[in-house]
């Protein structure tokens, strides 16, 4: 058995657990509210705007050139390539830059 195929079986109560949330159930049937769905969104935004520092972080203490290169990109992508996504839904959604900065 590879290793991916151990950690899954060895994971697989908590993976069900996670798709059995009262939220995924939600947001997979399209029953979620608004509401819980702009504040995910939010949170998301957070979330990507920390990691994107984070990443970044990396890329400034990284040693050899190509890992600087690898995580500098990675930060870009996380901030810019995923926001994209989140900024139409902001709009959607009638949220404003300044509910998350």
């Amino acid at each position: 058995m590879s290793f991916s195929q151990e950690v899954w079986q060895r994971n697989l109560g908590l993976y069900q657990k996670t798709l059995a949330l009262p939220f995924n159930q939600q947001l997979a049937q399209g029953t979620l509210s608004r509401e819980a769905f702009s504040h995910y969104v939010i949170q998301d935004a957070h979330y990507l705007l920390a990691y994107g520092r984070a990443l970044a972080v990396c890329a400034a203490k990284a040693f050899e050139a190509d890992d600087v290169i690898q995580f500098a990109e990675a930060a870009k992508i996380a901030i810019v390539v995923e926001r994209s996504l989140h900024d139409g839904f902001m709009q959607d959604f009638g949220i404003s830059k300044e509910q998350f900065e």
